[in-house]
Protein backbone atom coordinates (compact mmCIF):
# COMPACT_ATOMS: atom_id res chain seq x y z
CA UNK A 1 0.00 0.00 0.00
CA UNK A 2 2.95 2.17 1.09
CA UNK A 3 4.51 1.84 -2.07
CA UNK A 4 1.49 2.48 -4.40
CA UNK A 5 0.72 5.16 -2.55
CA UNK A 6 4.55 6.66 -3.35
CA UNK A 7 4.08 5.92 -6.68
CA UNK A 8 1.02 8.12 -7.06
CA UNK A 9 2.57 10.79 -5.24
CA UNK A 10 5.77 10.48 -7.48
CA UNK A 11 3.24 10.61 -10.58
CA UNK A 12 0.98 13.87 -9.06
CA UNK A 13 4.49 15.82 -8.23
CA UNK A 14 6.05 14.84 -11.97
CA UNK A 15 2.06 15.84 -13.15
CA UNK A 16 1.82 19.40 -11.24
CA UNK A 17 5.45 20.08 -12.47
CA UNK A 18 4.76 19.28 -15.91
CA UNK A 19 1.19 21.59 -15.75
CA UNK A 20 3.08 23.89 -14.23
CA UNK A 21 5.86 24.30 -16.83
CA UNK A 22 3.34 24.57 -19.83
CA UNK A 23 1.23 27.30 -17.65
CA UNK A 24 4.37 29.34 -16.84
CA UNK A 25 5.80 29.27 -20.13
CA UNK A 26 6.43 33.01 -21.64
CA UNK A 27 4.98 32.24 -25.21
CA UNK A 28 5.20 35.35 -27.26
CA UNK A 29 2.16 37.47 -27.14
CA UNK A 30 2.35 39.43 -30.50
CA UNK A 31 -0.37 41.68 -31.09
CA UNK A 32 -0.89 43.56 -34.48
CA UNK A 33 -1.03 47.17 -32.53
CA UNK A 34 2.08 46.30 -31.15
CA UNK A 35 3.79 45.62 -34.59
CA UNK A 36 2.38 48.55 -36.43
CA UNK A 37 3.75 51.24 -33.67
CA UNK A 38 6.66 52.88 -34.85
CA UNK A 39 8.85 51.16 -32.54
CA UNK A 40 7.35 47.38 -33.77
CA UNK A 41 8.22 48.77 -37.44
CA UNK A 42 11.83 49.55 -36.62
CA UNK A 43 12.07 46.04 -34.75
CA UNK A 44 11.04 44.23 -38.35
CA UNK A 45 13.12 46.31 -40.44
CA UNK A 46 15.72 45.55 -38.41
CA UNK A 47 15.33 42.33 -37.98
CA UNK A 48 14.64 41.64 -41.54
CA UNK A 49 18.00 42.76 -42.24
CA UNK A 50 19.41 40.74 -39.68
CA UNK A 51 18.15 37.54 -41.16
CA UNK A 52 19.14 39.12 -44.44
CA UNK A 53 22.86 39.23 -44.11
CA UNK A 54 22.12 35.16 -42.92
CA UNK A 55 20.49 34.33 -46.76
CA UNK A 56 16.97 34.51 -45.33
CA UNK A 57 15.14 37.31 -47.46
CA UNK A 58 11.75 37.81 -45.64
CA UNK A 59 10.30 41.42 -46.15
CA UNK A 60 9.77 43.52 -43.05
CA UNK A 61 5.55 43.31 -43.88
CA UNK A 62 5.51 39.50 -44.25
CA UNK A 63 7.94 38.82 -41.28
CA UNK A 64 5.60 41.25 -38.88
CA UNK A 65 2.34 38.69 -40.77
CA UNK A 66 4.38 35.34 -40.06
CA UNK A 67 5.58 36.74 -36.37
CA UNK A 68 1.59 37.11 -35.43
CA UNK A 69 0.51 34.14 -37.16
CA UNK A 70 3.08 32.17 -35.05
CA UNK A 71 1.94 34.00 -31.82
CA UNK A 72 -1.27 33.24 -32.19
CA UNK A 73 -0.92 29.54 -32.99
CA UNK A 74 1.14 29.14 -30.04
CA UNK A 75 -1.10 31.02 -27.93
CA UNK A 76 -3.92 28.48 -28.80
CA UNK A 77 -1.68 25.15 -28.65
CA UNK A 78 -0.77 26.62 -25.15
CA UNK A 79 -4.34 27.27 -23.82
CA UNK A 80 -5.50 24.09 -25.12
CA UNK A 81 -2.67 22.17 -22.86
CA UNK A 82 -3.96 24.28 -19.65
CA UNK A 83 -7.33 24.08 -20.00
CA UNK A 84 -8.63 21.63 -17.70
CA UNK A 85 -6.66 22.89 -15.33
CA UNK A 86 -7.33 26.41 -15.65
CA UNK A 87 -10.05 26.96 -13.25
CA UNK A 88 -8.17 26.19 -10.38
CA UNK A 89 -5.37 28.18 -11.09
CA UNK A 90 -7.55 31.19 -11.73
CA UNK A 91 -9.27 29.96 -8.26
CA UNK A 92 -6.10 30.46 -6.33
CA UNK A 93 -4.73 33.46 -8.40
CA UNK A 94 -1.59 32.42 -9.77
CA UNK A 95 -2.30 32.62 -13.43
CA UNK A 96 0.13 35.85 -13.75
CA UNK A 97 3.16 35.35 -16.26
CA UNK A 98 6.06 37.58 -17.33
CA UNK A 99 7.74 38.70 -20.56
CA UNK A 100 10.62 36.75 -20.68
CA UNK A 101 12.16 39.12 -23.32
CA UNK A 102 10.81 42.09 -23.73
CA UNK A 103 12.02 44.91 -26.30
CA UNK A 104 12.74 47.82 -24.21
CA UNK A 105 11.95 51.08 -26.01
CA UNK A 106 14.63 53.08 -27.53
CA UNK A 107 12.14 56.33 -26.95
CA UNK A 108 11.87 56.42 -23.74
CA UNK A 109 9.86 58.80 -21.68
CA UNK A 110 11.67 61.47 -19.01
CA UNK A 111 9.70 63.78 -16.34
CA UNK A 112 10.53 66.77 -15.50
CA UNK A 113 8.87 68.25 -12.78
CA UNK A 114 9.18 72.21 -12.47
CA UNK A 115 8.05 75.37 -10.96
CA UNK A 116 7.88 79.00 -11.30
CA UNK A 117 8.22 81.46 -8.61
CA UNK A 118 5.82 84.58 -9.17
CA UNK A 119 6.90 87.76 -11.32
CA UNK A 120 9.36 85.44 -13.30
CA UNK A 121 8.73 83.30 -16.50
CA UNK A 122 11.20 80.76 -16.62
CA UNK A 123 10.46 77.48 -14.75
CA UNK A 124 12.94 75.85 -11.91
CA UNK A 125 13.80 72.36 -12.72
CA UNK A 126 12.77 70.40 -8.93
CA UNK A 127 13.06 66.96 -10.20
CA UNK A 128 13.88 64.32 -12.96
CA UNK A 129 14.75 60.93 -12.92
CA UNK A 130 18.31 59.83 -12.75
CA UNK A 131 19.35 63.55 -11.88
CA UNK A 132 20.93 63.41 -8.29
CA UNK A 133 20.75 67.62 -8.61
CA UNK A 134 17.28 67.65 -8.82
CA UNK A 135 16.03 65.09 -6.62
CA UNK A 136 13.41 66.69 -4.82
CA UNK A 137 11.05 64.56 -2.86
CA UNK A 138 12.82 61.78 -4.43
CA UNK A 139 11.94 58.92 -2.19
CA UNK A 140 7.96 59.69 -2.61
CA UNK A 141 8.12 60.09 -6.30
CA UNK A 142 10.43 56.77 -7.10
CA UNK A 143 8.48 54.77 -4.37
CA UNK A 144 7.07 51.99 -6.70
CA UNK A 145 3.92 52.45 -5.77
CA UNK A 146 3.98 55.58 -6.62
CA UNK A 147 6.04 55.27 -10.30
CA UNK A 148 3.49 53.43 -11.28
CA UNK A 149 0.98 56.47 -11.79
CA UNK A 150 3.31 58.98 -13.39
CA UNK A 151 5.42 56.31 -15.67
CA UNK A 152 3.63 56.50 -19.24
CA UNK A 153 3.09 52.83 -20.43
CA UNK A 154 3.32 51.61 -24.06
CA UNK A 155 0.01 53.47 -24.79
CA UNK A 156 0.81 56.74 -23.12
CA UNK A 157 0.32 58.08 -19.56
CA UNK A 158 -1.66 56.82 -16.98
CA UNK A 159 -4.86 56.77 -16.12
CA UNK A 160 -4.56 58.90 -12.93
CA UNK A 161 -1.73 61.04 -13.97
CA UNK A 162 -3.50 63.95 -13.77
CA UNK A 163 -4.24 63.20 -9.99
CA UNK A 164 -0.56 62.80 -9.76
CA UNK A 165 -0.36 66.54 -11.24
CA UNK A 166 -2.72 67.83 -8.77
CA UNK A 167 -0.65 65.89 -6.05
CA UNK A 168 3.02 67.20 -6.94
CA UNK A 169 1.41 71.14 -6.94
CA UNK A 170 -0.16 70.91 -3.63
CA UNK A 171 2.97 69.77 -2.30
CA UNK A 172 5.59 72.25 -3.85
CA UNK A 173 3.34 75.04 -2.74
CA UNK A 174 2.73 73.82 0.67
CA UNK A 175 7.03 73.80 0.65
CA UNK A 176 7.22 76.96 -0.68
CA UNK A 177 5.01 79.86 -0.83
CA UNK A 178 6.68 81.79 -2.97
CA UNK A 179 5.94 78.86 -6.13
CA UNK A 180 3.01 80.26 -8.43
CA UNK A 181 3.09 77.61 -10.99
CA UNK A 182 4.09 74.04 -11.62
CA UNK A 183 4.43 72.02 -14.38
CA UNK A 184 4.74 68.82 -15.15
CA UNK A 185 6.11 67.54 -18.50
CA UNK A 186 7.97 64.95 -20.37
CA UNK A 187 10.92 64.83 -22.57
CA UNK A 188 11.15 62.21 -25.13
CA UNK A 189 14.95 61.04 -26.86
CA UNK A 190 15.94 58.37 -29.08
CA UNK A 191 18.48 56.27 -28.60
CA UNK A 192 20.72 54.34 -30.77
CA UNK A 193 20.32 50.53 -30.81
CA UNK A 194 22.96 48.54 -32.69
CA UNK A 195 21.69 47.42 -36.02
CA UNK A 196 19.36 50.82 -36.68
CA UNK A 197 19.53 52.03 -39.81
CA UNK A 198 21.19 56.01 -40.06
CA UNK A 199 18.47 57.69 -40.18
CA UNK A 200 17.64 56.43 -36.67
CA UNK A 201 20.93 57.57 -35.31
CA UNK A 202 20.48 60.93 -34.86
CA UNK A 203 19.28 62.23 -31.16
CA UNK A 204 16.21 64.39 -30.96
CA UNK A 205 14.30 65.45 -27.80
CA UNK A 206 10.48 66.40 -27.88
CA UNK A 207 8.29 67.52 -25.07
CA UNK A 208 5.01 65.56 -24.52
CA UNK A 209 2.06 65.84 -22.40
CA UNK A 210 2.55 68.74 -20.46
CA UNK A 211 0.07 70.31 -17.18
CA UNK A 212 0.49 72.86 -15.15
CA UNK A 213 -1.18 74.08 -12.26
CA UNK A 214 -1.82 77.02 -10.11
CA UNK A 215 -2.12 77.62 -6.68
CA UNK A 216 -6.03 78.33 -7.52
CA UNK A 217 -6.64 75.07 -9.69
CA UNK A 218 -5.29 72.88 -6.25
CA UNK A 219 -6.66 74.69 -3.62
CA UNK A 220 -3.83 76.23 -2.52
Amino acid sequence: MCSRWRTARAALVLLLLAVNCVHGCPVPVIHRRNVERPLGQRELERWSGILGSVGVDVPPGELGERAIAFSEEVQRVRGQLVRPVHPLFDAVGVDQRWSLFPVADPEPWWMHVEARRKGETEFTLLYRPWDDEHDWSVETIEYRRVRGVWNPGSAGLRFDHPRFVDWVARRAFDEDPDWEEVRVRFAQYRLYVPGDPEAYRERTLTWHFEERRSREDVGR
